[in-house]
């Protein structure tokens, strides 16, 4: 009787849940670490690629590594750009414009104008 309660009371619970998905991963050359020993001497060439300039690249680099060259410089050239936008966006709005204020005499005159303006504006208007 006891198993019967335990067995229900675990199917229960079971429902109530999300089985777990079982996949399979097959080891592949992508998956597969490398060794310290057998990156080094990439790890080594990508620092003496990484060097240099973009003359000395094109001249002593061909095929696939002068690609990889070109490729991490666009990358990099492409987010500095890209930060150096945000950059400019961001200081906007950390650092509004100033605007001078404005003198009593100044208040003065922006009063007697608007003033001006709906005397005009009254005198124009048609009467009923």
């Amino acid at each position: 009787m006891r198993t019967f309660v335990v067995a229900a009371l675990i199917a229960g619970a079971s429902a109530f849940g999300v089985p777990p998905m079982t996949t399979s991963r097959q080891s592949t050359a992508l998956n597969a670490f490398l060794t310290p020993d057998e990156r080094a001497d990439k790890i080594a060439r990508w620092g003496e690629i990484r060097a240099m300039t973009k003359d000395e690249a094109a001249a002593n680099l061909e095929g696939e590594e002068l690609e990889t060259y070109n490729r991490y410089y666009e990358e990099t050239r492409d987010g500095i750009l890209k930060m150096q936008e945000l950059a400019g966006l961001m200081m906007k709005d950390v650092e509004p414009p100033r605007i001078a204020p404005k003198s009593k005499n100044q208040r003065k005159r922006d009063k007697w104008a608007l003033t001006q303006r709906r005397a005009a504006a009254r005198a124009a208007m048609p009467m009923l």
